[in-house]
């Protein structure tokens, strides 16, 4: 409040604007086939596998900014996305479609170099990524909602409130449709609507120690509120769904500038009840036995870093979580710890030749014993790729990226066995072959 007064006595009269419009995109495909003729597809047995496998994604960015004389700025962007496969593969003519961003911000700048924004909205509302396994470790939220971001002097701080309401399940919305009475035909009613409330807060101080080196570190916490309600079932039998309840704390430590392009990230973060399984999710089995989930718990330990050199830059990314959930069940198949790790190392033969080599290791250890085999095991898949790629300079994140490549997969007997044997990923190893790109172009919702 102390900030936004001081800005508002410090602003002068009419200002003179500056208009510009903004296009970006950030995009990927691959077409990939097993050399046995089969479809390329991805063997993984943790959440997170290596983003060279990722499914065809694609960002279109539309954003529009007035530049006040004051320092005052506006901001609308709209992001339209589109995910599956493409018509020229499955030969379907429809996509999947999402608004991943719809919102506007405003800027206000005040003295000592502080600045205090504002914005509503539907937005992605995240911090920093782990690369190569396409992820965001700490601070990653799909909002309807509004905040308030305020930085001064290396110092940050920014609140959100928002809500949701995930259509699937008869968890938190259930329409119904009632006969009418004395007619003919139905009316929709809405019998259950819960709207999940999502407050987040972040904290962090950043510090240029020289030239070659910045430290920055970061708090956060998210809190999570769904009320009860009731839902119906077959013959109108009415079950009740209680308060539910979750939270988030967790915090980050990054330093850069060593290298162009070089970085390390280190997150930790603690989740429970509804914050463990993400904002989008609808939990359908680990249910406590009055259909809760404030048990469920969730930790993860997360590293990224890159170093580039002239001739070879190499990049990191590994994380371990242990997820429990709320059924109350000791030893159970659903609950455990993994790990992952990617070591990518690129070779520079020219400003725009390279060779990318990715090495990768999955280990999960259930609590429980496979249902198939009846009896614990512990699934590990390694993986190799090999990937000659053209790019615009040198560097792991030079965008656009067109590539070749080759991936070798191999399965531990007890990763084979955590697929049905008819699935054609119950291999001992794979090998698939095949071309890709990944590009952001002006990108003003993703950052690498």
């Amino acid at each position: 409040m102390t900030l936004l007064l001081s800005i508002a006595l410090s602003a002068p009269g009419q200002a003179q604007a500056t208009d510009s419009f903004v296009v970006g995109s950030y995009g990927r495909a691959q077409g990939a086939s097993r050399l046995d003729g089969g479809a390329g597809q991805p063997v993984n047995v943790v959440a997170f596998g290596p983003r060279l496998e990722a499914d065809p994604y694609a960002e279109l960015d539309f954003g529009w900014k007035r530049e006040m004389e004051d320092g005052a700025e506006f901001r609308v962007l709209v992001t339209p996305a589109i995910s599956g496969l493409p018509f020229h593969y499955d030969g379907q003519w429809d996509a999947d479609m999402a608004l991943r961003n719809l919102y506007g911000m405003a800027s206000l700048q005040g003295p000592a170099d502080s600045t205090l924004r504002f914005w509503a909205g539907s937005r992605m509302y995240r911090g920093d990524d782990l690369y190569l396994l396409n992820f965001w470790p700490l601070d990653q939220l799909n909002t309807l909602g509004g905040g308030v971001e305020a930085e001064r002097d290396g110092f940050e701080a920014r609140v959100h409130g928002g809500v949701n309401r995930i259509a699937g399940g008869d968890y938190q919305v259930q329409e119904w449709t009632l006969p009418q009475p004395g007619g003919v035909g139905g009316d929709p009613v809405l019998v259950l609507d819960r709207q999940r409330r999502i407050l987040s807060a972040r904290v962090g101080y950043t510090h240029t120690l020289s030239e070659s080196l910045t430290l920055r570190a970061r708090v956060y916490g998210e809190q999570h509120h769904l009320p009860a309600g009731a839902r119906l079932v077959e013959d109108r039998f009415v079950q009740e769904l209680p308060e539910d309840f979750g939270a988030v704390i967790g915090g980050q430590l990054s330093a850069w500038g060593w290298a162009p392009n070089s970085f390390v990230h280190l997150w930790v973060r603690h989740a429970r009840g509804l914050a463990s399984s993400g904002e989008l999710s609808i939990p359908t089995t680990g249910l406590a036995p009055d259909y809760s989930v404030r048990a469920a718990r969730q930790t993860l330990v997360a590293l990224g870093m890159n170093h580039q050199t002239e001739k070879v830059s190499v990049a990191f990314g590994g994380y371990g979580r242990s997820f429990i959930d709320a059924d109350g069940q000791s030893v159970d198949a659903d609950d455990g710890m993994e790990m992952a790790l990617v070591l990518r190392p690129t070779f520079h033969f020219s400003e725009h030749v390279s060779l990318g080599v990715e090495a990768s290791h999955q280990v999960l250890r259930p609590n429980g014993i496979n249902p198939r085999t009846e009896r614990v095991g512990t699934p590990q898949v390694t993986k190799l790729s090999v990937f000659p790629q053209i790019t615009p300079a040198k560097g792991t994140f030079s965008r656009p990226m067109v590539y070749g490549i080759y991936t070798t997969s191999r399965l531990n007997p007890d990763a084979q066995a955590w697929f049905d044997p008819i699935d054609q990923r119950a291999q001992a190893r794979t090998h698939t072959v095949g071309v890709g790109v990944e590009w952001w172009i002006n990108s003003q919702s993703y950052r690498p």
